[in-house]
């Protein structure tokens, strides 16, 4: 009998309509579907952004969520969680708490928006004797470079005439003293790894601004944004002795990677990396024939380090080609030179794009039908 040809599915999320999860899911019955001698594994991908925490509970049966009570972006109390992995380790995902899947559209503001709820959720990992915590960073609706998880660790913030602030976009600009004698003690005792999913500094033109608009933030917003990063930056040095602000990776998730490195010796790592050493998965694909991903869109941005193009470099070190479906792809970008390939597009040209992101399963699972001869050799 011949041997069935193993095929290896990790897909990314595909933003605001798939979870990685379910797009395994989706892609799996498709192949099943085909009858043919393939033996498939499903191992969905994460880098660090939303949807992290669901990964790897997937990958980790035994791991469990951890419900508690926080603050949303805007101080609106809501329920969340985190994962309680093994060893009195924790994962958290910022985005559980203070991500912009929590807000509309009319209520994007990072002058107003804290990561306040992220530190509670720290806090209460703390309260259940956790020695390591491991925070991923993506989706975030916040520049308040982590003040907020300062905050909600203990940390207080004046303005010259020593008036007490509270952390958000616009108060980075007014802070003059920063204040952590009362800061939980028990935080420096904790290991904390956090996962970025971009390699910005925290200041500069490249630097944790340079997201802000997709936070909400007009040009006159970027002023007073950009005045809070320099503020703070020069703030730190003189309180640390230490020039953090320029590092790779400081201005992930609006400087949130800033504050934890600066203030709590926080190690910062590339999503992708740490998450696919946590899942073994450089291990699943030496074992596989083929690999199939998807993501939302591929562009510019997915070359910056994203989940489906680090998998594709980390494939083309066992010579294992990608194939990749996706929503829309740059078709500037000559994906094969990252080892993805073919790219496959869900949506046709005059398909509308809300029509694609509702009907996303069906047209991924029939896409697999009808183009699998692209990607699977009989």
């Amino acid at each position: 009998m011949e041997k069935s040809k193993q095929i290896l599915v990790a897909p990314n999320a595909f933003k605001n309509s798939l979870s990685s999860i379910e797009a395994a899911s989706v892609i799996a019955a498709g192949l099943k579907s085909l009858k043919l001698n393939l033996s498939v594994i499903q191992a969905p991908i994460a880098d660090g952004g939303d949807g992290t925490l669901e990964v790897c509970k997937y990958h980790f049966k035994k791991s469990r969520y951890i419900t508690c009570l926080v603050h949303d972006p805007l101080m609106r109390k809501i329920k969340s969680s985190w994962l309680y992995l093994n060893k009195n380790t924790a994962l958290i995902e910022l985005s559980k708490a203070s991500g912009l899947a929590l807000l509309n559209q009319k209520e994007l503001n990072p002058l107003r928006t804290n990561t306040i709820g992220t530190g509670e959720l720290i806090l209460d990992a703390l309260n259940k004797k956790c020695k390591k915590i491991i925070l991923t960073i993506g989706g975030s609706a916040t520049l308040d470079a982590g003040f907020g998880i300062l905050y909600a660790l203990g940390a207080k913030f004046y303005d010259k005439d020593r008036k007490l602030l509270m952390p958000n976009g616009f108060s980075l600009h007014l802070i003059k003293q920063i204040d952590l004698n009362l800061i939980d003690k028990r935080i420096f005792n904790v290991q904390i790894i956090v996962l970025c999913d971009v390699q910005n500094p925290f200041y500069g033109k490249d630097g944790s601004i340079k997201y802000a608009t997709q936070k909400g933030a007009d040009k006159s917003d970027l002023m007073i944004l950009n005045k809070g990063i320099k503020n703070i930056s020069v703030l730190t040095k003189k309180l640390t002795s230490k020039k953090s602000d320029l590092h790779l990776m400081t201005g992930a998730a609006g400087g949130v990677a800033f504050g934890m490195k600066a203030f709590l010796g926080a190690k910062l790592t590339p999503g992708f990396s740490f998450i696919e050493s946590l899942i073994s998965l450089e291990q699943k694909i030496r074992k596989s024939g083929f690999i199939i991903s998807g993501e939302g869109s591929l562009d510019k941005q997915t070359i910056s380090g994203k989940g489906v193009y680090e998998l594709g470099k980390l494939a083309y070190r066992y010579k294992k080609p990608v194939a990749v479906f996706c929503g829309t792809y740059d078709k500037k970008i000559i994906w094969k030179k990252y080892n993805l390939h073919p790219v496959i597009q869900l949506k046709t040209d005059n398909m509308p794009i809300s029509y694609s992101i509702k009907n996303v399963r069906k047209l991924l699972k029939k896409s697999i039908i009808n183009k699998h001869q692209l990607f699977i050799k009989h």
